[in-house]
């Protein structure tokens, strides 16, 4: 939160300080380059680190968010070369007017104790004790300090080490049965199904394929096909996590991640240990 209100306060003092310099040129147009930065550099700055933070959404209504996102787009047009001073100064005025009371006030007036309690740290706080795992205390430790792709690579770690445990719980040779039995089958749910497993111990559990292992599961009645469907969609965010590219994870990719490895692995009775 507090990282949000620095943000904040320090763009609008940018603002402030950009609507001075342009006050004092002299020139119709602007063609200056550095002023011309400095206004494009603001309104990027409002995008890339203000306008999509969860906690100004939560904060912030939508429809006043919305708002700044126009004027900050207005700024953003204006960098471009020769565009008027009046303009430059209109908008800036517009930005500046209710910046602090709309935007930095509110954080300002919420107390450590008082801000509001977002609903991913709700979640985190209802999983497992951390204690159960590792792979879980890490997972937590990195979403509250906003490293959500870390977290949701050892949040899928924590949830497959409880699936690997379980089966170890239940036994191998129900795994390997249901998986042999699923590979002879030749129509249904299960004929694209080849790979039979063979594993006597929780080492070679591991080498198992998270995908493959997720259709064993659905074969042995652990899990159905909507709660096979949902952890593959877990399994895909976590892939996305943990190798290049330029899908942004947010805290509601992790909101609906969590949820769903507590509610189908966590607090689901066929995977206690």
């Amino acid at each position: 939160m507090s990282e949000i209100l620095d943000t904040l306060q320090g763009l609008h003092d940018d603002l402030r300080s950009l609507r001075r310099d342009m006050a004092a040129e002299t020139c119709t147009t602007v063609s200056k380059k550095a002023l011309r930065d400095a206004a494009g550099a603001l309104a990027k700055k409002w995008f890339g680190a203000v306008s999509k933070d969860p906690h100004v959404l939560q904060a912030i209504e939508q429809k006043l968010v919305q708002q700044y996102d126009d004027g900050f787009k207005r700024l953003l047009k204006l960098s471009a070369p020769s565009n008027l001073r009046t303009s430059y100064l209109k908008t800036l005025d517009s930005l500046r007017k209710r910046f602090r009371d709309e935007l930095v006030m509110p954080f300002q007036t919420q107390s450590h104790h008082a801000q509001r309690t977002t609903l991913l740290s709700d979640l985190l706080k209802s999983l497992p004790s951390p204690e159960e795992s590792d792979y879980l205390k890490e997972a937590v430790d990195c979403a509250e300090h906003n490293y959500y792709r870390a977290s949701a690579v050892l949040g899928w770690c924590a949830a497959i080490d409880r699936i690997h445990r379980a089966v170890e719980r239940i036994g191998f040779g129900q795994f390997n049965t249901a998986s042999t039995q699923m590979a002879s089958e030749v129509k249904g749910r299960f004929k694209k199904f080849s790979s039979a497993q063979h594993v006597n111990s929780i080492s070679e559990l591991r080498e198992v394929f998270d995908t493959v292992l997720l259709w064993i599961l659905e074969g042995m009645g652990l899990i159905d096909i909507n709660q096979h469907t949902r952890l593959r969609s877990c399994f895909d965010l976590r892939c996305q996590c943990g190798h290049p590219g330029d899908a942004p994870i947010t805290e509601y990719n992790l909101l609906s991640f969590y949820s769903d490895l507590n509610e189908i692995v966590f607090k689901n009775n066929k995977f206690s240990v």
